[in-house]
């Protein structure tokens, strides 16, 4: 199993970082692309990949950074010489708003048929805090804090991740969350890596944890701990302060890692 950083940045990054999307390989070479955010179509074509190179799509929350190229991506595969539709996964809660709030607008009318979510995609809603297999794979839905407030409050869905023959093999991609030092350490125990969204501007914005917060962490947790979704230019040194390290766009993960 393999995966890719299509791209490491927030909401406002250039093209030398983009949207922290991410593509997963299966071991059967089946991909599965985690978010896609509105660069998508160009942080896929850096990386050499096609829409209908892909074959799922996983969606963990609704902002734009993670959901902006979904547009592109459901016409790019519908009008594709083989008509591929993609699986689509994603908490049921999201379905219902992600096609009603954010996809309808431009998705709705073709021609003259009148189309659907599960037109463009093989939906497969989930439960909160549920699990689905694919490919060899099992993912397990963590519902993550992200925004809260009076007005209005959301989630994102992180990922734990395993392969069905190596359930030692794990990893947890925190997608965008508040600092959670609790659960955290609870599965830095469970996991070989965790992928963790990270805040690094000086102002705080309360929408993600900052680094100054995954600080405060046990050593032993941070040393599980590789960093995305972050502003360059921080002057932050991630290894001098006991994690793994930035991600850095394009890298490539294996699991199990690939011998020295």
């Amino acid at each position: 199993m393999k995966v890719q950083f299509l791209g490491v940045g927030s909401q406002f990054s250039s093209h030398e970082q983009y949207h922290s999307n991410m593509v997963i390989t299966a071991p059967s070479g089946k991909r599965m692309l985690i978010d896609c955010g509105g660069d998508a179509k160009f942080s896929l074509a850096e990386s050499g990949l096609r829409a209908t190179d892909l074959d799922a799509v996983y969606i963990s929350h609704l902002h734009s950074d993670h959901i902006g190229g979904m547009e592109w991506l459901a016409l790019s595969t519908y009008f594709s010489p083989e008509n591929k539709r993609l699986q689509l996964f994603c908490a049921e809660q999201l379905q219902d708003k992600l096609w009603n709030n954010s996809l309808k607008g431009g998705l709705e009318c073709l021609g003259e048929r009148c189309m659907q979510l599960a037109d463009y995609f093989d939906c497969h809603p989930l439960q909160d805090n549920g699990a689905f297999a694919w490919q060899g794979l099992q993912f397990k839905l963590v519902k993550m804090p992200h925004v809260g407030g009076e007005c209005c409050s959301s989630f994102s869905y992180g990922l734990l991740v395993e392969q069905t023959a190596q359930k030692d093999q794990v990893f947890f991609i925190s997608t965008d969350t508040l600092f959670q030092p609790e659960l955290l350490e609870k599965l830095a125990g469970q996991v070989a890596a965790i992928f963790h969204d990270c805040e690094t501007t000086r102002l705080k914005t309360t929408v993600h944890a900052h680094y100054d917060q995954l600080c405060t962490l046990p050593a032993s947790v941070k040393d599980k701990i590789w960093l995305y979704h972050y502003q360059p230019g921080s002057g932050y040194r991630p290894l001098d302060d006991g994690f793994r390290g930035f991600v850095v766009k394009g890298q490539e993960f294996s699991f199990p890692p690939r011998a020295a």
